[in-house]
Formats: C-alpha cells, structure tokens, sequence
C-alpha cells in the first residue's frame, strides 16, 4: 500500500509540474499585434516600414516623406495590411512564419518569403 501511495504522489507531483510549465509557455509565447509595432526593414524593400500601435503602417523615407500607407492587423496568426490603390481599398493577407524579438518572416501570395528585420 505504501508503494502506490508513493507512486501515486509522485504522478500528481509530475502532473502538477507539466502543468505548470504548459501554461508558462503558452502564455508566453502568445503573439499579439505589440511583437510586430516598430521600424523594421523588409527583404524586399529599401525604405523601412513603419508599423504602428494604432494599426496605422507607412513605408516612409529618413526625410518624412511617405511612399504608401494604410492600416493592418495581426488575426489567426496572419498579417492582414489593407491599403487605397486606384482601384480601390486591397487587402494582403501574409501568413505569420516565424516571430523573434528582432525578426520576423511572411509567407507572400507567390508563396515567397518576406524577412523582416527590426530597426528600432
């Protein structure tokens, strides 16, 4: 009896233990649109993006003058940028690759990759 109480203690012990660390990292590696507001540089452009809290996004040159602008967002791991043309509001959904601190990757319709670096 007392072998299956030991066991029995050690199993909830480990249980309690895998919880607990499940849940830390789920809450941590929550992604919100706060991991992708700042500068960053894109693999694909020289201008820098400019990606800000309110949802607002420029590609704006070091003397102020802004190349393109429009709003997006961070929905079911994807970056949704929406900007005016001359044929109207489009919307470009970028699947989310990969997310760091300093980087992160988009999967382009063409199923190309677009890295962007952070520069702030």
């Amino acid at each position: 009896m007392k072998n299956i109480s030991g066991s029995f203690k050690l199993v909830v012990c480990l249980f309690l233990v895998m919880s607990t660390l499940l849940q830390a990292c789920t809450s941590k590696d929550k992604i919100t649109e706060s991991n992708f507001v700042g500068k960053w540089k894109s693999s694909k452009l020289e201008t820098p993006v400019y990606l800000y809290p309110n949802g607002e996004w420029e590609i704006k040159q070091d003397n102020g003058s802004v190349l393109q602008y429009g709003v997006w967002e961070y929905k079911d791991k994807n970056i949704i940028w929406s900007f005016k043309t001359d044929r109207g509001v489009l919307r470009d959904v970028n699947p989310v690759v990969s997310i760091s601190p300093k980087e992160f990757k988009l999967t382009e319709l063409d199923k190309s990759t677009t890295i962007f670096t952070k520069l702030d």
